[in-house]
């Protein structure tokens, strides 16, 4: 866990807020809830009344998605920089989605009352937040071109290189950490079901992946150890 100091020089520099300009940054973070919360706490839940927009500063989420056939389910997992919650302010509608937190976990909530008061004060304020939807549109189209890959491994490997992202689209941390090791919280029984593809031939891709010293399999989560060359065994497959 950080402290709330350290947690806002983060949220500066990875996904959405990153990409706005530092007077919005300073306004937003400004008018922020500051929150932790246990590991397994809903922050809300698909068709629970909307109330602004919530990141995570550390730790990490599950976003359950609700639109498919079969609904809902774990969907992404997303991690320091991401954001979300722009379709109920925008809509006025209840939430579609769902988070969950996957370990202890610091968020930061911005009430929809505040950001009215900063779109008063900056119009622009209501670009960014459309920003903020086209990046979750790219994260989605990107999310769907993935699980129609043809081959199975590619399909597990390019969810893996995804879940690395939790910006969304947003712009990197920082280049000197995109090769740190990242450890996603998702079990082999949610990844295999994210995936379309059977727990045993899941678990055969992951023998592998562990035997090329790419990945650290854990209990309900994945470490990355190298995410350079995970993407490059990804472009193998192109």
């Amino acid at each position: 866990m950080v402290d709330r100091k350290v947690g806002y020089a983060l949220l500066r520099q990875c996904g959405w807020l990153a990409a706005t300009p530092q007077e919005f940054q300073d306004e937003v973070l400004k008018r922020c809830n500051f929150y932790s919360f246990e590991k397994g706490k809903w922050i809300y839940r698909p068709d629970d009344t909307g109330d602004g927009l919530w990141g995570v500063v550390d730790g990490g989420l599950h976003v359950i998605l609700t639109q498919g056939v079969v609904a809902p389910r774990s969907g992404v997992f997303a991690a320091t920089g991401f954001w979300t919650g722009e379709g109920s302010l925008l809509a006025r509608e209840p939430r579609t989605i769902g988070l969950r937190t996957t370990r202890r976990t610091q968020m930061v909530h911005l009430p929809e009352r505040a950001f009215l008061s900063i779109a008063a004060e900056q119009p622009e304020a209501w670009r960014w937040l459309g920003m903020l939807t086209f990046f979750h549109m790219v994260g989605a189209l990107g999310l769907r071109e993935d699980l129609c890959l043809r081959n199975p491994e590619a399909r597990v490997i390019a969810s893996l290189c995804r879940m690395m992202l939790p910006q969304w689209g947003g712009p990197s941390i920082s280049g000197a950490m995109r090769n740190a090791e990242v450890t996603i919280d998702i079990s082999q029984t949610e990844l295999a079901d994210l995936c379309n593809v059977s727990r045993s031939l899941l678990a055969n891709f992951l023998a592998e992946l562990k035997r090329s010293g790419l990945i650290d399999p854990g209990y309900g989560s994945i470490t990355i150890l190298d995410p350079g060359a995970l993407e490059n065994r990804l472009r193998t497959y192109a």
